[in-house]
């Protein structure tokens, strides 16, 4: 699958070159861009092989397997910042804020869930981040 600014390749395992990504979470992905005002989002990682995931340290039960997680940023905006928009986009239902490499992880599993990571990568309970100000920068 993919969408009008999202790549087959973009999309695509790093390990295996395949893309099994849902539709479901490419219109996510598309709305997230019309949500951040329509600028470049860099897809990090998408769809992941089972083996990809396990080589990398993923959780075995990854959305990302199942083609329905992205792990996005925005060049200048914070994991907050990229969090504020991904609560926009009604699809997105999983999401867990990385705020010291400025990236989110979206998912569109079927309910809600919420978590960051840790700077090791490790996921950590979630905390409700401050609203950031109007000018963008942290509270």
């Amino acid at each position: 699958m993919h969408g009008e600014h999202f790549s087959e390749q973009e999309l695509a395992c790093h390990h295996c070159g395949r893309n099994e990504c849902t539709q479901e979470l490419v219109d996510a992905l598309e709305a997230f861009r019309a949500a951040a005002g329509n600028v470049p989002v860099i897809v990090d990682d998408a769809y992941r092989c089972a083996e990809h995931n396990r080589a990398i340290g993923g959780v075995p039960n990854s959305r990302h397997v199942l083609g329905q997680a992205a792990d996005i940023r925005i060049t200048g905006l914070t994991g907050r910042q990229l969090y504020a928009i991904a609560r926009q986009v009604p699809a997105i239902h999983g999401i867990g804020v990385n705020d010291y490499e400025e990236y989110i992880h979206v998912d569109v599993r079927p309910v809600p869930a919420r978590w960051c990571y840790e700077k090791s990568g490790r996921q950590t309970a979630w905390y409700e981040a401050p609203p950031a100000s109007p000018a963008g920068e942290a509270a």
